[in-house]
């Protein structure tokens, strides 16, 4: 789905004084179901409502989708392979990957760098992911755009002056070159390398969890077919998280910052990934310079946002599986 945009306002809302009243109360139904985390000098706390599914109600351990946020990680585990000498930023992606060569006019002088900053000109803004029924294509036939794939070619096309073009596209690209370079799934090296580090261990790129996870809905309520939506685009939208998750990922970018022991990456790779490379895009991150740091996402039937304030070190998150159920209100409710 298309990528929403929170405004700086918004999310610099989620860092002023927050009254402590239930979502329920001002934006979700009572059936929607959410989470909520933010971590103040160090300390996670965190909330949930409503119901995971029919007859399941939403606990601190329930997995949600979070959509888009799935490419901050997909960043981190290209900066660890950064990290350990086997990538460069700079490198050109063509001349790395083995099984797929990405075509355009650009398609030879894109770099790793571009593709996490969104300046790589890429297409496919997002994916609609498959319903229980439809066959999965595998991640060749969603680069290529081939049967049963629901999206188009990924290919690199002109842009001016690197300019920026969100691109889901651009991201599952960066999943076949962590997958060539270290000869693992990029679910196996994602979790090893990023999600268990940092004491996410629970979340998942795995298309259908073994944990508890949520059920979606559309805006209007209605619940989706089966549940959700099947996303093997996993770099682009396909992970599965709790919101306490979401909070810890961005909990690592900020001890890297701080150049904290054992932090998951070098301070000079934390500063470079927030760095903006084209208006607030980062390196999987968006950013507003020296404030705040944040990503949001939405897939069909799930919504998630997630900011971290540079200067307070305090970190926001809101998960729901009910389209449009913290869009507009998440800043406002999230815990002080």
């Amino acid at each position: 789905m298309n990528r929403r945009t929170f405004s700086a306002l918004s999310l610099a809302a989620a860092f002023s004084a927050i009254p402590r009243q239930s979502l329920a109360q001002n934006a979700l139904s009572e059936a929607a179901g959410y989470q909520l985390a933010a971590i103040n000098d160090g300390i996670l706390t965190e909330r949930h409502g409503g119901m995971a599914r029919a007859g399941i109600a939403v606990n601190d351990e329930t997995l949600f989708q979070v959509a888009s946020c799935s490419k901050t990680v997909t960043s981190l585990a290209v900066l660890t392979l950064v990290r350990d000498g086997r990538l460069a930023l700079n490198g050109r992606v063509n001349q790395l990957m083995r099984r797929w060569q990405l075509p355009g006019l650009r398609g030879d002088t894109a770099t790793v760098a571009a593709l996490m900053s969104h300046t790589a000109g890429t297409s496919v803004h997002g994916f609609k992911g498959y319903g229980p029924s439809e066959d999965l294509p595998n991640l060749l036939e969603i680069l290529g755009g081939k049967l049963p794939a629901n999206s188009g070619v990924v290919r690199a096309r002109p842009r001016l002056s690197g300019g920026f073009r969100y691109s889901g596209g651009g991201t599952m690209v960066l999943q076949a070159l962590i997958e060539d370079i270290t000869g693992e799934s990029f679910s196996t090296y994602t979790s090893r390398t990023v999600l268990r580090p940092i004491g996410a261990s629970a979340a998942t790129f795995a298309i259908t969890p073994q944990a508890t996870f949520a059920h979606g809905s559309y805006e209007s309520g209605q619940p989706l077919e089966g549940g959700y939506r099947r996303h093997p685009e996993s770099a682009a939208a396909g992970l599965w998280a709790t919101a306490a998750d979401l909070a810890k990922i961005l909990q690592a970018v900020l001890d890297s910052l701080r150049h904290r022991r054992g932090a998951l990456l070098p301070f000079e790779l934390a500063k470079l990934m927030i760095t903006p490379v084209s208006g607030q895009s980062g390196l999987g991150i968006f950013v507003e310079p020296g404030r705040v740091i944040w990503h949001e996402g939405r897939n069909f039937g799930f919504d998630a946002v997630m900011a971290a304030d540079l200067a307070t070190r305090r970190i926001r998150v809101a998960v729901a599986n009910r389209n449009g159920a913290i869009e507009g209100y998440a800043p406002e409710l999230l815990p002080g």
